[in-house]
């Protein structure tokens, strides 16, 4: 007969064993703290910070209801300007202006301070809104042939948003939107200016460039701003708060989070997920520290480790850098250009010769952020051609699409 009872009792044992066995925790690794303590801020840059978060405070008040009872869309959130709202946003701003002018002038320094999946500091909306105020200066001039009073505005436009490069993406993209915006406002009329207003023209965009920081001090923000995305959401993930985080990545983001929410159990595969995706961005963002700084010494970028089933969650978090930095290079180098055919056109208005080289030119002023190397330039008697290898590095003798950028990158050019 079975020994039926010595069966149950050692089955019996053999789940209290198993059940009495602690499982091992798992330990995620640290990509960022929360602690957003920076270094001490510098007075410039204390007193930029000022006057955008006092013109964006300003409009939150002025907001105010429509004569339907509905809420107003703050004149710093705007998108859109009628020339009410823009007298509105002048009256608004004031001599904050003139502050914000002068802080971007002074300033050195940007702290910045990443936010991660929180929304960006609100003081970048008041300052959106100066700069705004100088492009509507700098457009106004071009349109009614005040070029003086363009000039001077795109100058303007054109340290501010330099002194903004300083940040991460987002106060980058802020910085070159006013930069780019600026230069496009005024170079379709140089054909216009005089030989002094062409020097002018050259002067106050180089001097305005004077503080510009290093590409790689924007990529090496962003990195930290991608680190704490991710560090944020791998710490609600443990705390079980998908909703949370589903509301700070946004409804698209919703896929992803279920992905996450079906790992719930299997912690060790969630580390494994964040650490492929934490480990992508320092190694990425290190090669492109290294392709800013130098391009001709960057080899292949990095090859993204193959996890197709969560391509969608990598490229929330890890590819800002990617973006960025093409944007940054194409930043400077027009903005590099620009100031380069102001000498060149005024040559021409004086009736000048043409410089046969660029060799009178500074190095800095002529190398290409694409390639490390001088710009393309070929001249004749009476006209040049100076271009950019754009970003594929290449050099095909100035051809170029509508846009002036693909294949080589030119100074954009049109008809006002």
């Amino acid at each position: 007969m079975p020994r039926i009872g010595t069966g149950i009792f050692v089955a019996c044992l053999t789940v209290a064993m198993t059940g009495c066995r602690k499982q091992t925790p798992v330990t995620f690794t640290q990509w960022a703290s929360n602690d957003r303590s920076t270094e001490l801020e510098n007075a410039a840059f204390t007193h930029l910070i000022a006057a955008g978060n006092a013109v964006d405070k300003q409009a939150q008040i002025d907001a105010g209801t429509d004569s339907k009872g509905r809420q107003s869309t703050p004149l710093t959130e705007r998108t859109t300007f009628y020339p009410l709202q823009k007298t509105q946003a002048l009256k608004l701003i004031g001599n904050w202006r003139k502050a914000a002018l002068q802080a971007a002038t002074e300033m050195t320094t940007f702290n910045y301070k990443p936010t991660g999946l929180d929304n960006p500091p609100r003081y970048l909306a008041g300052l959106r809104l100066i700069g705004m105020s100088m492009l509507w200066d700098a457009e106004d001039g071009a349109r009614s042939q005040d070029y003086d009073k363009a000039i001077t505005a795109c100058g303007d436009a054109t340290r501010l948003g330099f002194a903004l490069m300083g940040g991460g993406a987002y106060e980058a993209s802020l910085g070159a939107s006013l930069i780019n915006q600026a230069r496009l406002d005024i170079v379709k009329h140089m054909g216009d200016l005089s030989a002094k207003q062409l020097g002018n023209l050259g002067a106050a965009i180089q001097k305005a460039s004077a503080n510009r920081p290093p590409m790689q001090v924007s990529v090496e923000n962003e990195k930290d701003n991608m680190l704490l995305s991710l560090q944020q959401a791998q710490d609600l993930f443990q705390a079980k708060k998908l909703d949370e985080l589903l509301a700070k990545m946004g409804s698209s983001a919703k896929d992803q989070i279920d992905q996450l929410d079906n790992l719930e159990d299997e912690p060790e595969k969630a580390k494994d997920l964040f650490d492929w995706i934490g480990r992508d961005i320092s190694v990425r963002t290190e090669w492109y520290m290294k392709k800013v700084r130098n391009p001709r010494k960057v080899g292949l970028p990095p090859k993204l480790e193959d996890r197709r089933q969560f391509r969608m969650m990598y490229r929330y978090f890890g590819t800002n850098i990617e973006n960025l930095v093409p944007l940054l290079q194409t930043t400077y180098c027009r903005t590099q250009l620009l100031v380069l055919e102001c000498y060149l056109m005024q040559k021409q208005k004086l009736r000048k010769e043409l410089p046969r080289s660029l060799k009178s030119f500074s190095r800095s002023a002529v190398l290409d952020p694409f390639t490390g190397e001088p710009f393309y330039y070929k001249a004749g008697d009476t006209s040049y051609l100076l271009y950019s290898a754009g970003e594929d590095g290449i050099d095909n003798g100035g051809a170029t699409d509508s846009n002036f950028r693909s294949p080589d990158l030119l100074l954009e050019k049109g008809q006002p």
